[in-house]
C-alpha cells in the first residue's frame, strides 16, 4: 500500500490482532537514489518494531525491474533490521504499468528470478518473500510460483485476482487457484483477496490450506479486521459499527500524534492521516447528515492533526444525539465495496467560490511577474 502503511497504523492493527506488517511499497530505484525519497517513505521504527524487540515481524516491500538498484535497496533495508524483503509482483495500477514493475513484471520471468537470485547472493541472511497476482490461465500461475520457489523466494503470497480485476472490474477472488498453488509449493504461502470480515478470514484459510492470511484494502476500513475475539457480526446495528470505527480512528490519532507519519506534498504526513480517517469513518462521512464533516476533511485548510481530530469529536458528538433511523445504512456499503457500489453522497463544490480562488492565484502570479519584470528594469 503506497503512503497508507505508516507505523501509527501498523502499530494499530497490531493492537487489534495483525501478526506480521509489512512497510508500504518502496519503489527501489528512488528508494536507493533519493535520500529525501527514503526520509519521506521509509519510517521503519528500529527502538520498537520487530522480532528483536519480540513483536510482530515487519517486512519491508519493494518493487522495480532493475536488478541492480532492486538488489542495493534489499541491501539497505536489510542493514535497518527489519524482519524480511518482499519483491511486489502484485501491483495493479497504471503506475505500475508504466513503470514495469507490480503484476505488470510478474510474466516476465527472466527478469524476476534474476532479481530474486541477486537479492539473495548479496543478502543472504535476511528472509525474501514476494507477492503476486494470478493469471488468466492456472498453469501460468503454477508456472511462475514455481520458478520464484527455485529462484529463492521464501514465501510467496497470492492475490486471487489477476492484474485486470481492480476497481470497477473487481470480481469475486479466486480462492481456488490459491489453493492449488499452496498444493504445488513447498513454501509457505499467504492468502489474498476477498477478505472484508473476520469470516472470510477463517473461511479463506479453510478453503485454500494457506498458513495465513493478508488483507489490505479492508483492513484499510477495519484495521481491526483480525480482533476476532472482538468482531462485530454483520447484522449489527448502525450504531455499533459507526461507534467502533470512532473509536478506532481516535486509537490511530493518539498514535500518530506519538508518532506522525512521514510523507511530503501539500499536507506531509498529514495526508496519510486524513487518509485513514476517511476511510474508516466512509459509511458515516457517506450520510448527508455528516456531508459537511466530509467535505471539510477533504478540504486544504485541514492540514493538521488537531484539526483532523476536531472532526472525528464533531462527528462523534453527533452520533450520539442523531436516531438510529438517521444513521442506518446497508451493512452490505462500505468503503472496501465502494467501487462496486454508487456513492450515496457526492462531495459539494461551491462553484463561485472556487472560481474566487481561481482568479486570486492568477492575480497573485500576474503581481510575482510584473515585480520580476520591475527589478530587471
Amino acid at each position: 500500500m503506497v503512503a497508507q502503511s505508516d507505523f501509527a497504523f501498523r502499530q494499530l492493527t497490531r493492537n487489534h490482532g495483525a501478526t506480521l506488517t509489512y512497510t508500504q511499497m518502496l519503489h527501489a530505484r528512488n528508494f536507493v537514489s533519493s535520500k529525501s525519497f527514503r526520509s519521506d517513505n521509509y519510517d521503519f521504527n528500529t527502538e520498537t518494531e520487530g522480532l528483536k524487540y519480540g513483536n510482530p515481524p515487519l517486512i519491508a516491500q519493494i518493487a522495480g525491474d532493475d536488478v541492480g538498484y532492486m538488489t542495493e535497496a534489499a541491501t539497505i533495508l536489510s542493514e535497518s533490521g527489519v524482519d524480511g524483503i518482499d519483491i511486489n509482483l502484485g501491483c495493479p495500477q497504471a503506475i505500475a504499468k508504466k513503470g514495469n514493475y507490480g503484476a505488470f513484471l510478474l510474466p516476465q520471468t527472466d527478469i524476476t528470478t534474476e532479481i530474486v537470485k541477486s537479492i539473495k547472493r548479496n543478502v543472504p541472511n535476511t528472509p525474501l518473500t514476494a507477492k503476486i497476482r494470478i493469471q488468466e490461465k492456472l498453469e501460468d500461475t503454477l508456472m511462475i510460483a514455481r520458478k520464484l520457489e527455485e529462484a529463492g523466494v521464501e514465501m510467496l503470497t497470492v492475490h486471487g485476482r489477476t492484474v485486470k480485476e481492480n476497481k470497477t472490474l473487481t470480481k469475486q477472488a479466486n480462492w481456488d487457484a490459491i489453493r492449488e498453488v499452496v498444493r504445488h509449493l513447498e513454501i509457505p504461502v499467504i492468502a489474498n483477496g476477498g477478505i472484508e470480515t473476520p469470516q472470510d478470514v477463517e473461511a479463506i484459510l479453510a478453503r485454500t490450506s494457506a498458513v495465513g492470511c493478508m488483507s489490505s484494502e479492508a483492513l484499510l476500513e477495519n484495521p481491526s479486521l483480525y480482533d476476532f475475539d472482538n468482531a462485530l457480526p454483520m447484522d449489527c446495528p448502525s450504531r455499533v459499527f459507526l461507534d467502533r470505527q470512532v473509536k478506532l480512528c481516535k486509537e490511530y490519532i493518539e498514535l500518530a500524534k506519538l508518532f506522525p507519519p512521514v510523507g511530503n506534498g501539500r499536507f506531509g504526513g498529514h495526508s496519510a492521516v486524513k487518509a485513514h480517517v476517511f476511510k474508516m469513518l466512509y459509511t458515516a462521512f457517506s450520510n448527508p447528515k455528516f456531508q459537511d464533516l466530509r467535505n471539510k476533511l477533504g478540504h486544504k485548510k485541514t492540514y493538521r492533526i488537531d484539526q483532523t481530530e476536531e472532526i472525528v469529536n464533531d462527528l462523534e458528538a453527533r452520533l450520539k444525539i442523531a436516531t438510529d433511523e438517521e444513521i442506518q445504512f446497508p451493512r452490505t456499503f462500505s468503503w472496501y465495496r465502494r467501487h462496486r457500489q454508487p456513492l450515496v453522497v457526492q462531495p459539494v463544490i461551491n462553484k463561485n467560490a472556487a472560481k474566487a480562488e481561481i482568479n486570486m492565484r492568477l492575480q497573485t502570479l500576474k503581481e510575482r511577474r510584473m515585480k520580476r519584470m520591475n527589478s530587471l528594469t
